[in-house]
């Protein structure tokens, strides 16, 4: 019980600063393109590196926000015979579903994990700006594992037939 309590507490943490993150991401690309706007067309002065900027901070963005997506089970799905699936063979099908993803995300953030050493050892930097890529490539890894985890996790409540209120379906 107390397991259960002190997961529920992290796991909703974790939501938040995963949110927040997302939050922050969006308001610099935000302010960053208005800057980058007024600057261009006013002062004739653009942001040097600003579509450089864009890029990484929409990747994280995206990243970011994968295990959220998952964990609200938000992820684009068709549902064509919903209707006619008893619904033990939903959640069934929904658990395997859940289990192929995290396996698939596990494996993907171990070869993103080796591209980012990669990186790192031959000393790759953005085109412009110089920024060193294995920090975002390293993020992009961890964020691979933290939605395979959540997907994992995902599954063993759908066994439980366990929802939060911070999750649809």
């Amino acid at each position: 019980m107390m397991l259960t309590k002190s997961w529920e507490f992290n796991a909703q943490l974790l939501d938040k600063l995963l949110k927040l993150c997302a939050c922050v991401i969006l308001f610099s690309m935000m302010t960053l393109t208005c800057i980058d706007v007024v600057g261009r067309y006013l002062f004739e002065h653009p942001v040097t590196g600003s579509v450089e900027l864009t890029e990484i901070l929409l990747g994280a963005l995206i990243f970011s926000t994968m295990p959220l997506v998952t964990w609200r089970k938000e992820h684009i799905s068709v549902d064509l015979t919903d209707s006619v699936i008893p619904q033990k063979v939903k959640n069934i099908r929904d658990v395997g579903f859940d289990l192929v993803v995290a396996i698939s995300l596990f494996v993907i953030g171990f070869k993103v994990w080796e591209l980012a050493g990669r990186a790192e050892m031959y000393g790759e930097m953005t085109e412009y700006l110089e920024i060193p890529t294995h920090y975002f490539i390293y993020f992009l890894a961890a964020s691979c594992w933290l939605t395979a985890i959540t997907s994992v996790v995902l599954a063993v409540t759908r066994i439980f037939n366990k929802e939060y209120s911070n999750q649809r379906d």
